[in-house]
């Protein structure tokens, strides 16, 4: 009978992982190893689910207890550092002006950063901001004032507690998997190629390899 995981109870999520793993010639992990292997597990959930955010309702319902609000204020150089946000940064997920709710601010990847600055027909203006990340800092593009906007982000944990309790077993399955992985147990790779079938299933694609 699969242990049942409730609230936040380490001493549940441990019993469960032990669980999945339990063999004669499995190696014991203490609480501080399985501790190592749950916040390993959390940040491969988060990038798991990020990618598919936008296409997947069950990514959304997954990562909804980790999706933040904030209304930051931009001036020249027009640029925020993530770390003055209230929880830690992860991923931006959309943006428009605050006195302007419906101009969107475009998210871009830095990589289309010239083509937002050098082509006449996509230049970035005010009425057409973009924003994007680059080296811990949203940048925005297009705005000639000090202007407020509302952002809406992914915040970033490795503490499996800081996710719905309905994600719970997801991660004690991932740990799971992370240490069989590191025995070399053959009983890895079925459980990866059951998370390649999930994740096809959900439009993920093949999952990151473990590390």
């Amino acid at each position: 009978m699969a242990v049942a995981i409730s609230n936040s109870d380490v001493t549940n999520i441990n019993g469960r992982i032990r669980q999945i793993v339990d063999r004669e010639d499995t190696a014991y992990f203490s609480n501080a190893q399985l501790l190592m292997y749950t916040e390993m597990a959390t940040d491969e959930f988060l990038q798991q689910y990020y990618t598919i955010f936008e296409a997947s309702q069950d990514a959304r319902d997954k990562l909804e207890g980790l999706v933040r609000s904030a209304v930051i204020q931009v001036g020249p150089p027009f640029t925020f550092a993530t770390s003055g946000l209230a929880t830690p940064y992860y991923r931006l997920l959309s943006a428009r002006l605050t006195n302007s709710p419906n101009t969107n601010v475009k998210i871009i990847q830095f990589a289309d950063y010239s083509a937002y600055t050098n082509d006449p027909f996509n230049k970035a203006d005010a009425d057409n901001p973009v924003i994007y990340e680059e080296g811990g800092n949203l940048k925005v593009l297009g705005l000639t004032t000090t202007t407020e906007i509302d952002i809406t982000y992914l915040g970033y944990t490795t503490t499996w507690t800081d996710l719905n309790q309905h994600c719970y077993e997801e991660i004690a399955q991932i740990a799971a998997r992370k240490i069989l992985q590191t025995l070399g147990d053959p009983r890895y790779q079925f459980m990866q190629a059951e998370l390649l079938e999930r994740n096809t299933v959900l439009g993920g694609g093949s999952p990151k390899r473990s590390k």
